[in-house]
């Protein structure tokens, strides 16, 4: 029993020290502290203020997908531009209606289901894009080069377009839909396509150069529950010249984003949308080799001048990961989350990684970027100070506390 109470007693000991440590992680603990501690056990707190962890930082781009994630983006500002590309439901398009002739359709209408992100002008906004035709199919993997020459749509694209807007969007708490008037007669020819079994690849909504916004428009989402979404409503004459109203829904909704480059060697920068992801290289074999490490944190300084975000402000949640050798566009073998306070973001619970690393050469990378739903659902820009930033309590810092088991 007083074998017991005695573990016991060393066990919330060495927790205590531990929390006292925590509080002061760049101080040596006193020799009071060392005393207290098993005779083959030693608790070391150590920093990047003392040793240099770091190897390199830089910018990595990681095709972001934004694909039926709920929202799409439409417009341009400053460098920063979005056109989206939607596929409607062919089950929307009956045999039942082949009757249909021009004259019986009273309109076509687009309707966007916008949300009340703004990433530009917010005040001042001038929203101007085209709708297109698209004549072959697309996936996925499409992007803004594979859709534009610069901002001309490439000739898979109708060149004719079919509608236009041009204005402001007033937002408010709620969606505000926008409507847009369409021609006609696309409506007809799938209609005959859709009998016929011929794809119909869907429309192109591009901004014009005018453009000083992007808007967020909401869209289709893997989910059970039903959510706005795009659609193009139909008012025409029935047979027996009652009015009525046919929707089409769509079925994929995809945005290209294009930003402003950044220079990927000597930036740390993580871009929403895009998407730009912060890579930090680390070498912490100076830690004595499978040693257990009880706590690590990151900490980085965002940089103001170089930081750009939508009406919905600056990210206060961010993620990090440890992909090892799975593609950074797959899901980390590690993940942990930063939080902001202020400019310094602080990423919390990064010691199992480190721990991976001193079973093996001491070194690895850690990925930080948006948190999941502002990846694809914002255009945020965050930059961070590096590992030269001129002021050195702006560089990147890590902290550990560690212990390892004296040799005899």
């Amino acid at each position: 029993m007083k074998s017991i109470i005695s573990k016991l007693g060393h066990f919330l000991l060495l927790l205590i020290i531990i929390e006292a440590l925590l509080s002061s992680c760049n101080e040596l603990p006193t020799e009071i502290t060392y005393s207290l501690l098993y005779d083959t056990t030693t608790v070391l707190p150590i920093s990047s203020d003392s040793v240099n962890f770091f190897v390199q930082g830089r910018t990595k781009y990681v095709f972001a997908k934004i694909f039926n994630v709920g929202a799409i983006f439409v417009g341009g500002w400053n460098g920063f531009r979005s056109a989206s590309l939607l596929r409607f439901k062919e089950s929307n398009l009956p045999d039942t209606l082949l009757w249909l002739t021009e004259d019986r359709i009273d309109s076509v209408r687009l309707v966007l289901p916008f949300q009340n992100y703004v990433f530009g002008d917010s005040l001042n906004s001038n929203l101007s894009f085209k709708v297109f035709l698209i004549n072959q199919y697309w996936t996925n993997q499409v992007t803004w080069d594979s859709v534009f020459d610069n901002w001309t749509p490439k000739p898979f694209i109708n060149p004719t377009p079919i509608g236009s807007f041009s204005g402001k969007v007033n937002l408010n708490d709620s969606i505000a839909e926008l409507s847009i008037s369409l021609q006609k007669s696309f409506i007809l020819d799938w209609l005959k396509k859709n009998k016929d079994s011929i794809p119909i690849w869907g429309i192109l909504i591009a901004p014009d150069q005018s453009c000083n916004v992007i808007h967020r428009i909401s869209a289709q989402f893997v989910t059970e529950e039903k959510v706005s979404h795009p659609q193009i409503v139909v008012h025409y004459k029935y047979l027996d010249s009652t009015d009525r109203v046919w929707y089409i829904h769509s079925a994929i909704d995809a945005s290209v984003i294009d930003v402003p480059k950044v220079d990927t060697l000597n930036s740390l920068t993580i871009q929403s949308g895009f998407s730009y992801r912060v890579a930090i290289e680390f070498d912490v074999s100076k830690i004595p080799k499978f040693s257990a490490i009880h706590y690590a944190q990151l900490e980085m300084f965002i940089d103001p001048e170089n930081t750009i975000y939508g009406n919905s402000g600056l990210d206060t949640i961010f993620t990090g990961g440890y992909f090892g050798t799975n593609p950074l566009d797959s899901v980390p073998m590690i993940s942990f989350l930063g939080r902001r306070e202020g400019t310094k973001v602080t990423f919390y619970k990064v010691s199992s990684p480190i721990e991976l690393w001193l079973k093996e050469n001491g070194k690895g990378e850690i990925v930080l970027y948006s948190y999941y739903w502002n990846e694809s659902r914002t255009l945020n820009r965050i930059s961070f100070y590096g590992l030269n930033a001129p002021d050195p309590r702006k560089r990147p810092r890590l902290k550990i506390i560690y212990s390892s088991r004296k040799t005899i």
